[in-house]
């Protein structure tokens, strides 16, 4: 069984960043949420701690008290600031998931269309890169065994 020559891979530069929206939007969701929960908590915390402190020792924490306001406006702004930088990340590794998927739904509906020659070329980078290789591996022998039956017949 002599492997078929291989084209080389093509090189894919997305310019688009959303290219499966609902996926991404409900990944970006699930992690700007769980960072959202996290920041939550700790402001709880810190909260309950501060006032623990404040019950137990006033004369300590007044001068933080008499400046709270301003400490406040700043904290909100580096949560705004930390939440923007979130969203950012969350929509690149979003990409980083969704390309690929993209990718393996335009192969496999080339491949049901009679184009056994088609193989998923990802992105140095992108995630499922072991399930191309496999899926590649697997056409090349799902090729291999059409032309052995098309030439023995």
């Amino acid at each position: 069984m002599d492997k078929p020559a291989q084209s080389p891979k093509p090189q894919f530069k997305r310019r688009t960043i959303f290219i499966k929206k609902k996926l991404q939007f409900r990944y970006m969701t699930l992690i700007i949420f769980s960072v959202l929960s996290g920041l939550m908590i700790m402001a709880f915390e810190l909260t309950f701690t501060l006032n623990d402190v404040f019950d137990q020792h006033p004369v300590l924490l007044q001068p933080l008290y008499e400046q709270f306001p301003a400490l406040a406006y700043g904290f909100i702004y580096k949560i705004i600031i930390y939440i923007v930088f979130v969203v950012l990340i969350s929509a690149i590794l979003s990409h980083k998931m969704a390309g690929p998927v993209y990718r393996f739904e335009q192969t496999c509906k080339a491949i049901a269309k009679g184009d056994f020659s088609q193989r998923v070329h990802l992105r140095k980078g992108d995630q499922l890169m072991e399930l191309q290789d496999e899926f590649n591996k697997m056409m090349d022998r799902l090729e291999s065994e059409i032309k052995q039956k098309n030439g023995g017949a």
